[in-house]
């Protein structure tokens, strides 16, 4: 990158102002000097990485650490919707995310930074705030990076925070949302829906039913799964072919094709190519970022609402949707409860196929004769194959005992009357039984596609 005379606060101020005044329109001359603010934030924010990553390996070794500098889109629509900012003073334009286990590594976390650097601001603590909004949980440390003393965002949060953050842009992006911008004013019942699946108390029969109703009325089980589906075998296709020697990554993802994802050596590569790629498409959703100890697990955890290869969301919502459907039978609603039941089938046909291409190196691919022919993108020998058959069966073989469990709980919750009982009965034999067969057919051939 090029050594320029960096445009002064008082002109990137006017810039924002400006761009505010208009809505989010920006002329070329200024996205350029856009452009040159942010990019004056790439070495203070690798700087800050590279303490960061030595201070959230002795927090824990499989920690999740990534940086990215804020999206020029981003930038823009936060310019148009909070008044009067000045946008020398955004405070997160370089912003570093670390993902832990639990809540008292997030805080260990706290303290090490808030020992390790000078401050650039307050600390947010998202996690224990009383009014969440939508259910937001992270605490926001702010640094200053020790050379250029230009201030970057350290976010820390658990992966059951992330993996609900991560739910919520997948929303916003398979459903035109903007909950993670506006919360309730986007849309209030996908609102309350996030605002629920955040939250730790157990949930009332009015709230369970809440849930059921955005699940059903936006089909939203059949809209992630078929997403993912979609999805896995080609992006893992793509990050196969990948020099693994890289680190910096370019992801650009889209509710109506594959996410594409590509990686560079240095990060004034892609960082140009980022913005080349802005400038051809604006509203595209795309993300630069370096991952610590990059593979294709630390990645589509990291940035699951970019990857939308998996979410945890699908074994989530298991165990409330079984609620569901007992509390229907209980209530004799038997349409909603097969209803339910149908939804809950789905669910877990959807997660047998997760345990076939869990792993890195797999994906399923198609059925033929009977059987699951699963993709993979490194060779495995006989043995190796017999190893993950192993695996798969053991998992295979959890979910069904937990479905077992599940049935024999829904018996005791039959009805007496004769033709209530006959219909549940009947139902159950013959959804049971389409359950135990993809149960069954789960036998395994592997197929080397990638050449």
């Amino acid at each position: 990158m090029k050594n320029k005379k960096m445009v002064s606060n008082t002109r990137i101020n006017k810039i924002g102002e400006d761009v505010a005044k208009r809505g989010g329109k920006i002329t070329p001359e200024e996205l350029e000097l856009l452009q040159e603010f942010r990019t004056s934030f790439s070495k203070p924010l690798v700087n800050v990485f590279n303490i960061m990553r030595g201070l959230a390996d002795t927090v824990h070794q499989s920690s999740i650490i990534a940086f990215r500098l804020k999206r020029i889109d981003t930038i823009i629509n936060k310019l148009s919707r909070e008044d009067g900012m000045d946008l020398s003073r955004m405070g997160d334009i370089g912003g570093i995310r670390c993902i832990f286990y639990n809540e008292a590594e997030v805080y260990k976390a706290k303290e090490l930074i808030e020992d390790a650097f000078e401050t650039g601001g307050k600390t947010r603590d998202y996690i224990n705030a009383i009014n969440r909004d939508i259910g937001y949980k992270s605490v926001h440390v702010y640094v200053k990076d020790p050379i250029s003393q230009k201030r970057i965002e350290i976010q820390l949060r658990t992966i059951e925070h992330h993996n609900w953050a991560t739910l919520v842009e997948i929303t916003d992006l398979l459903c035109n949302l903007r909950l993670k911008e506006l919360g309730f004013e986007s849309n209030e019942k996908f609102g309350r829906f996030h605002a629920l699946m955040s939250s730790d108390k157990e949930l009332t029969k009015e709230e369970a039913d809440l849930i059921y109703d955005v699940l059903e009325e936006h089909d939203f089980i059949s809209l992630l799964s078929d997403t993912f589906r979609k999805n896995n075998a080609e992006v893992k296709r793509k990050w196969s072919s990948e020099d693994k020697n890289n680190s910096f990554f370019l992801i650009e993802a889209s509710k109506s094709q594959v996410p594409n994802l590509k990686s560079f050596r240095t990060f004034e590569e892609a960082e140009h190519a980022y913005f080349e790629r802005y400038k051809e498409n604006s509203s595209a959703e795309i993300v630069l970022t370096s991952i610590k100890k990059p593979n294709f697990k630390q990645i589509s955890v990291a940035y699951a609402n970019y990857i939308l290869s998996y979410h945890t969301f699908m074994s989530d919502i298991r165990p409330i949707l079984q609620v569901l459907a007992i509390e229907a039978l209980e209530d004799r609603k038997l349409e909603k409860f097969e209803k339910i039941f149908k939804t809950y089938e789905d669910l877990l046909a959807n997660l047998i196929l997760e345990v076939l291409a869990e792993s890195a190196d797999l994906f399923f691919n198609k059925l033929e004769r009977g059987k699951v022919i699963i993709g993979r993108t490194n060779k495995m020998n006989k043995l190796q194959e017999k190893e993950v058959q192993k695996k798969i069966n053991l998992k295979v073989l959890e979910i069904q005992r937990s479905h077992e469990t599940f049935v024999h709980e829904l018996e005791l919750y039959i009805p007496r009357l004769f033709y209530q009982k006959w219909r549940v009965q009947k139902f159950l034999i013959k959804h049971n039984e389409r359950i135990r067969k993809i149960m069954l057919s789960k036998q395994v051939e592997f197929e080397n596609l990638i050449k």
